[in-house]
């Protein structure tokens, strides 16, 4: 699992790339982007699994879509188990199937897994999804008004705040919703 740390240096590096990027330097003279580790290697197998991560990533969708909390919930597991294939594991998608799945568990009133969600929801690597939109907002909102949530809330908050500038406004969103 990834630590605070490893994920802060990788949005350091992200955010020397960018500037670099802003300045108007050529490729060579930016900084490389940070190195995900758990990418795959490609082959059949990779492609097969990745045809078939698109799948369940699709079902989740339309899961969450139709609000088929049961359906969101095993599709949210299975999009989760079937990481390790996407093209940029323990990314956005991660942080997203563990939102969706948060959201189905604590519509079930099940409040210590959609604790835990938030909690390993944030674990991820930068890619240019969550460092240019962020981190998925809508689980910390739910959670918190919950007392026993308080901590994993304000880590989230406080990661969140790093993956890009969340506006005052959307942290008070987040505190008023």
């Amino acid at each position: 699992m990834l630590t605070e740390e490893d994920i802060l240096t990788e949005l350091e590096q992200y955010q020397k790339w960018h500037n670099a990027h802003m300045q108007g330097k050529s490729q060579e003279e930016r900084p490389s982007l940070p190195d995900n580790k758990d990418t795959p290697k490609y082959n059949s197998y990779s492609i097969f699994g990745a045809f078939i991560h698109m799948l369940i990533f699709f079902a989740l969708e339309i899961s969450t879509f139709l609000r088929i909390k049961t359906f969101v919930s095993f599709f949210a597991k299975l999009r989760i188990s079937t990481d390790k294939f996407c093209y940029e594991p323990y990314s956005c998608g991660y942080n997203n199937a563990y939102t969706k799945l948060g959201l189905a568990l604590l519509a079930k009133n099940d409040l210590s897994g959609a604790i835990n969600c938030l909690d390993v929801s944030w674990r991820v690597h930068p890619c240019p999804h969550n460092s240019s939109y962020g981190l998925k907002r809508s689980l910390v909102a739910k959670l918190r008004s919950y007392p026993e949530a308080a901590d994993v809330v304000n880590q989230y908050i406080k990661i969140g705040k790093q993956f890009v500038y969340w506006p005052d406004k959307w942290v008070e969103k987040i505190y008023k919703s």
